[in-house]
């Protein structure tokens, strides 16, 4: 019977450097770690003479796969102890000391440690925490060996602002990106979202996918006579595939806090948000491939027989569009499957859509089902996005009543310049109204304040110090609404009352009801800028999930001179001085984002027992208005295109497929 160092060593041989490495994490055994370690790497080196090219490259691999496990927060996560991942380490680490001497064997520890940052710097064109990482480790590391590699990765990973964070319990995180999530993972990432924009993008990336997904097609005789009738069916394969490294990724530490943790975000098809049905018909298909995936991959892990029985680590991103929205995250909670829910901004949509998740919860608990971490997203950032675009608009109609809508016209195309708007862009334009949608979206004006900007405000008689006091107003709409939700369930005073309504109401008992509100998470996203994390984070029930280029700033923000991490502490409970919102109040579309609806309030306050909402206003978006939002509007476009289109790629490549068969 082979013991479990030959079982790790010979997965690593088998191609399975991550599954191999990460077997260190599966039924974790606190105080034999040293010896599990020692002997995983006394037995890669018993292998190494015989190896191939190849099989040398993956024992490679699959030492500095586990030095990072031990580098990162993975051992500490499954309960080893401090100590003993620390001597883990060395153990590790010191057992390149001979391969770095040799010169064959550093040329392929170089090699691949070389190929690791590579990797790390191509994630999102290397503006990205990741690429920030691989950068000060390449410049300390100059091709050193093995063990200075290992010794530069973990000093950066326990340096930063994210372990800091992670460590000190301070909020959860997610990658809001469809690459980059092993290296941040390390750090303590335990969530991360995946859709048809970022699976496009991550095709782009990584030349493998498209590999990957040629081959799926030539599986597919069905789609070959005619690609573009099966477009959305590519499209689902396509980006499943985009998935499957995430899911592997989080599977060993998902499974150990039984799904608790480490979900990964899969979109269902924009197109069909509102169609409750095939929207469901969808999700269940994802679930079925990803539930064949993972049985594999368990084996991989070494679950043997036990593979495949604990669920997939997955949850379906739900576009709340419409009220259809509520059916499929009450049915999809109610399997056990849990939700996202995304294209979300308002204290409205965000209250309703987790009192239904609830509901899907407590009807899973009492039919057996189980329970999946779930996430409400608040999309924050593109909710200022759209105040700042609508802001924006009503100083050029200003413009036009004091100025005529000739001068208007100049000063929309000096800024134009300004903003370096492309022709394409201009010549989709048939209007002045057109124009100026088209030059102040986000795309191109980032803030009131720019300076071209400021310069048209005053033209039209407008003082310089408003227009950057409303941008400054503006930037902090998405952290209130965040907040308001978070309070709303999370607050201190907020949890008790929680727990016994969901008792009395779904007849749970009071472990059942804390399962239910524990289970769900408050995930902001699409922010712009580094405060929008650390003006948002809380613990436990809170996450903040990162696009790449906006973790790369939150860890530039904390090495600036003053910067005191623990200022910003349970920040999700703190408020912002009253006249913030007085301001904002009187944008109608904040008013809408931000109040209850009656309905609402009135469950909060006399169901519930919430008594801070006595005084919240009630002009909140109803359900059967998500729809007409506008912030809604701009994001479900955008994400219909970027589905189009990544449907037209994936047909693409099906068509250059079937012309090869021919």
């Amino acid at each position: 019977m082979s013991t479990f160092a030959e079982d790790v060593v010979q997965e690593a041989l088998a191609g399975e450097t991550l599954a191999a490495a990460d077997r260190i994490l599966i039924d974790p055994k606190p105080g034999a770690l040293v010896s599990l370690v020692g002997q995983t790497a006394d037995a890669a080196r018993g292998r190494w003479d015989s190896a191939d090219a190849a099989g040398q490259r993956r024992l490679v691999e699959l030492g500095l796969r586990l030095g990072l496990n031990l580098a990162g927060r993975d051992a500490l996560a499954v309960g080893y102890g401090a100590g003993e991942v620390d001597q883990a380490f060395r153990r590790i680490a010191d057992s390149f000391i001979e391969g770095d001497q040799d010169p064959e064997a550093s040329a392929v520890i170089r090699s691949v440690a070389g190929g690791i940052l590579a990797d790390m710097k191509s994630v999102n064109a290397g503006d990205s925490l990741s690429g920030l990482m691989a950068e000060r480790i390449e410049a300390g590391w100059k091709g050193e060996g093995g063990r200075t590699f290992l010794e530069l990765f973990r000093q950066e990973l326990r340096g930063g602002v994210y372990w800091a964070m992670t460590d000190g319990k301070m909020c959860k995180f997610g990658n809001d990106f469809a690459r980059g999530l092993e290296y941040l993972r390390h750090i303590g990432f335990c969530q991360v979202s995946t859709n048809p924009v970022l699976a496009a993008r991550a095709f782009e990336e990584d030349p493998r996918l498209v590999e990957t997904f040629r081959e799926e097609a030539a599986r597919h005789a069905d789609w070959m006579p005619s690609p573009d009738s099966h477009g959305d069916a590519m499209a689902m394969a396509a980006t499943l595939i985009a998935l499957w490294p995430n899911l592997a990724v989080f599977r060993p530490l998902a499974l150990h806090t039984g799904l608790m943790d480490y979900v990964v975000s899969f979109q269902l098809n924009p197109n069909l948000a509102d169609n409750v049905a095939d929207s469901l018909a969808d999700a269940r298909a994802a679930y079925r491939s990803a539930s064949d995936f993972l049985t594999g991959y368990d084996r991989s892990l070494g679950l043997g027989t036990r593979a495949g029985a604990v669920r997939p680590n997955i949850v379906f991103k739900v576009a709340a569009t419409s009220e259809a929205a509520r059916d499929i995250t009450r049915a999809l909670n109610a399997e056990g499957i849990g939700t996202n829910n995304t294209v979300v901004y308002t204290v409205g949509q965000e209250v309703q859509l987790i009192l239904d998740a609830f509901e899907g919860k407590a009807y899973a608990i009492k039919a057996g089902n189980g329970v999946t971490r779930t996430y409400e997203t608040n999309m924050g950032g593109r909710l200022v996005s759209h105040l700042r675009e609508e802001e924006a608009e009503k100083i050029f109609a200003k413009v036009v009543k004091t100025l005529g809508e000739s001068r208007a016209e100049e000063h929309l195309m000096t800024l134009a310049l300004a903003l370096n708007v492309d022709r394409a862009t201009l010549d989709k334009a048939s209007s002045f109204a057109d124009r100026v949608r088209a030059i102040c979206a986000f795309k191109f004006l980032k803030s009131l304040a720019h300076k071209a900007m400021v310069e048209i405000a005053e033209a039209a008689g407008l003082k310089q110090a408003k227009i950057e006091a409303l941008e400054q107003d503006l930037r902090k709409a998405g952290t209130l609404v965040a907040r308001r939700v978070y309070r709303v369930f999370y607050g201190p005073e907020s949890r008790p009352r929680w727990v016994a309504y969901l008792q009395k109401r779904y007849a749970l008992s009071q472990e059942q009801s804390e399962t239910v509100l524990s289970s769900m998470d408050v995930l902001p996203a699409s922010k712009r800028i580094p405060e929008d994390t650390y003006h948002t984070l809380g613990y436990p029930n809170f996450c903040n999930t990162e696009f790449p280029n906006h973790a790369r700033a939150v860890q530039l923000m904390s090495e600036t001179e003053g910067f005191q991490l623990e200022a910003f502490r349970e920040a999700i409970l703190q408020a912002y001085d009253p006249g913030v919102t007085k301001r904002l109040n009187k944008l109608p579309d904040f008013r809408l984002a931000y109040d209850l609806t009656p309905d609402m309030k009135n469950l909060l306050l006399n169901e519930v027992g919430i008594a801070e909402v006595a005084d919240w206003g009630t002009s909140g978006i109803q359900p059967e208005e998500w729809k007409q939002f506008g912030s809604v509007q701009k994001t479900l476009a955008e994400f219909r295109a970027a589905y189009d289109a990544f449907v037209v790629k994936c047909i693409g490549i099906a068509r250059e497929v079937a012309a090869k068969r021919s």
